[in-house]
């Protein structure tokens, strides 16, 4: 065969096994979660516990709440704990999480804290607080977001829309929201709704306390209470490609050829460009082996940094990968539709028989700059 149509082989094997290659993984399309209190198996005015969880979309979500006082009566209103589920109605919302006290008196010190914090970041968070109002109270609650880099009052930017009960205050003890006028816990007046639109957003928390605006019943406030809508968010999505390679073992003689008798490397290389994380053990890559090549089934580069039919590497990617468990073969013509259903054990050496190499690397996908990489590399002779 004359050098220039071993080269034109070459580049047609490269062409077609390029274009053969499958990977399988979460679609780049929008996806859609919800903390939905209801679905959380907790009866009516029982506890939330803290440390409590919920997974949508992929994304977990950990309810923690504490309290913090400077002395005098402190206790739970309205639920059996400081953090409640109530399944009635209050401000437009059926079933939500309920955060009510009774201090002794007026006391900005004695407060609840609830952290929603999510196991991955997350865009177009929205929920609402209910029924923030003025009576012979003064609720008043101090919201803050975090992207990563420490919480920042949610008080900065355009993310709250207030109802007619509800204005704007800064204080010395608080700079947030605090209830302006009574309203009915069936009305919209009190409700005080956030969307935190394209931000990333990992975790929220809300602080709940008493103002100083109430003089009233001797500077009792009595119980106070307010409510927490369920939590909508968008998944932050992967965006996914891959490129394979093919390059000569031999660099010398007719082995660097792509001919009969010769052995090429393919190289799977896989970029995750997008801003999400790719969910836990979800990947799965399937590579049709074409007939006119014979799977190498042993070390495929000798004293090379390989030492089994495939080897792995990656660059801030975030996943592990056991040969023994992360690798199996199919010798069906059809691709496989799981990792599962590939169940053929390959001879030792040269099998031709493989028609699918199937590949499951563990763990998350990372997201971040630069884009994080894998790569999987195998062998194969030219029949």
């Amino acid at each position: 065969m004359s050098g220039r149509n071993a080269l034109q082989r070459r580049r047609g094997i490269a062409t077609a096994l390029a274009a053969l290659f499958a990977l399988i993984s979460p679609a780049n399309a929008q996806v859609s979660g919800i903390l939905d209190w209801s679905t959380l198996g907790i009866a009516d005015e029982n506890a939330i516990s803290s440390g409590t969880t919920a997974v949508s979309a992929g994304v977990t979500t950990t309810v923690t709440w504490s309290t913090v006082t400077d002395g005098g009566s402190f206790v739970a209103y309205a639920g059996n704990d400081f953090v409640s589920y109530e399944q009635d109605a209050q401000g437009g919302f059926t079933g939500y999480a309920q955060v009510g006290f009774d201090n002794s008196r007026q006391d900005a010190d004695d407060k609840v804290t609830v952290n929603l914090t999510f196991s991955e970041a997350v865009t177009s968070l929205q929920f609402t607080l209910t029924d923030i109002d003025e009576g012979s109270w003064d609720d008043f609650v101090e919201v803050y977001y975090n992207t990563g880099s420490g919480f920042v009052n949610a008080k900065t930017g355009s993310f709250a829309t207030l109802g007619s009960a509800v204005g704007v205050d800064d204080e010395s003890f608080g700079d947030g929201w605090e209830g302006t006028a009574s309203a009915a816990s069936s009305s919209t007046d009190g409700n005080l709704a956030f969307n935190f639109g394209t931000l990333h957003v990992t975790a929220v928390r809300i602080i709940y306390f008493s103002g100083n605006d109430a003089g009233n019943n001797g500077f009792d406030p009595g119980g106070q209470q307010l409510g927490i809508s369920d939590v909508t968010y968008n998944k932050i999505m992967p965006l996914l490609s891959a490129v394979k390679t093919v390059s000569m073992v031999g660099t010398s003689g007719t082995s660097r050829f792509a001919i009969p008798g010769s052995d090429v490397y393919y190289t799977l290389t896989v970029t995750n460009s997008g801003d999400g994380v790719v969910d836990t053990n979800t990947l799965f890559l399937s590579d049709p082996i074409p007939s006119n090549v014979e799977f190498y089934n042993a070390d495929i580069d000798g004293a090379g940094p390989a030492t089994g039919a495939v080897y792995f590497s990656q660059s801030g990617a975030g996943l592990t990968f056991t040969l023994a468990t992360d690798v199996k073969y199919s010798n069906s013509s059809t691709k496989p539709a799981s990792f599962a259903a590939c169940t053929y054990t390959p001879s030792s050496g040269y099998d031709a028989n493989v028609r699918h190499l199937c590949l499951n690397p563990k763990g998350k996908m990372l997201a971040g700059d630069p884009d994080p990489t894998f790569s999987i590399q195998f062998r194969a002779r030219i029949k």
